[in-house]
């Protein structure tokens, strides 16, 4: 019996589309899989990341610099591209393809308004889709989970040049993920009044503390400061127990009541190693352990709309326009 093939689209071959590539090639599925980007040398660079895990695909890689170039179906696509034409990028490839499943990269939209009229053109054209925060697909966060489950906590990452306003929605979500409380509340007057240029040009980032807190109490500090080292830690605190993970070390460091400090390995797996299964899981079981773009708009909406008010204040004009990505 002919082994079905299943037709994959990446928009975005930069730094995130190209490692979303090398993912895919530890997929289990055949699958012909289309990059798209209109930067020839992104292709090429995003082609020999994928040949350096080819051992491991069943795939075949397609490169094109349009969308036009796509099939009339897609099973699963991916959008990778920077914020500021991800809205764009959607439309398009809804308004002349049949997809299936949507993964959106961070930040989704920079206009908090564009998350309500696209979740709109989803439900009209029978899309499930999810948001790439993947720390709640890790068997390691997942364990941790189950550790902390009903009880309140306080979660506090510390690093320098991490990209607090970027990727701020990562450990929003890993946040959300570990409490089970959507209904969140953002301060920023912990932020600095200064807007930074951004590792991607054309963009801007944030730095200083950034606060979260739930209904029930749990809370969130996130903060980007020169006085830490550039490797994050994540430290969680309940009434008994303090986690301090070290993602980029392999390690958790567990303290508990009158006990000695317990070290443990641990794995948080990369981009180039998670997508695979995570489509994986789509194609078999119609449903992802990421976010849903539904679940996901509850949090995202407001850390938007603060970054939005704090940036306004701080340049003395009112902007709509999250200048992240």
């Amino acid at each position: 019996m002919k082994k079905h093939i299943y037709n994959i689209a990446i928009i975005g071959s930069g730094q995130i589309g190209s490692r979303h590539l090398q993912g895919l090639a530890r997929s289990s599925k055949q699958m012909k899989i289309y990059l798209i980007d209109p930067n020839e040398n992104a292709l090429i660079l995003a082609k020999q990341r994928f040949q350096e895990v080819i051992h491991f695909s069943h795939s075949v890689i397609s490169c094109h610099q349009t969308i036009h170039d796509l099939p009339e179906k897609i099973d699963i696509g991916i959008i990778a591209t920077t914020a500021n034409v991800r809205r764009e990028v959607v439309e398009n490839i809804l308004a002349q393809h049949h997809l299936k499943y949507l993964i959106l990269e961070k930040i989704v939209f920079q206009n908090s308004d564009d998350f309500n009229l696209i979740k709109k053109l989803l439900i009209d054209n029978g899309v499930k889709s999810w948001v790439y925060c993947a720390r709640r697909f890790s068997l390691f966060y997942k364990i941790l989970k189950s550790e902390l489950i009903h009880k309140k906590i306080s979660i506090k990452v510390t690093g320098s040049k991490w990209g607090l306003a970027c990727n701020g929605i990562h450990m929003i979500d890993l946040f959300v993920f570990l409490t089970e409380q959507t209904d969140i509340k953002i301060d920023t007057t912990g932020l600095e009044n200064i807007i930074i240029n951004s590792k991607r040009n054309g963009f801007k980032e944030l730095k200083g503390t950034l606060r979260v807190k739930t209904k029930r109490g749990d809370t969130l500090e996130l903060i980007d400061s020169n006085e830490f080292d550039e490797s994050l830690i994540i430290s969680i605190n309940t009434d008994n127990e303090k986690y301090d993970i070290f993602e980029s070390k392999g390690l958790m460091v567990k303290y508990l009541s009158d006990n000695e400090p317990q070290e443990d390995e641990i794995q948080v797996e990369q981009v180039s190693e998670l997508t695979g299964s995570i489509v994986d899981q789509i194609l078999e079981k119609d449903e992802s352990d990421l976010p849903t773009y539904d679940e996901c708009m509850e949090y995202h909406i407001p850390m938007l709309d603060a970054f939005n008010d704090h940036i306004s204040k701080v340049i003395g004009k009112t902007i709509k326009i999250c200048p992240i990505t």
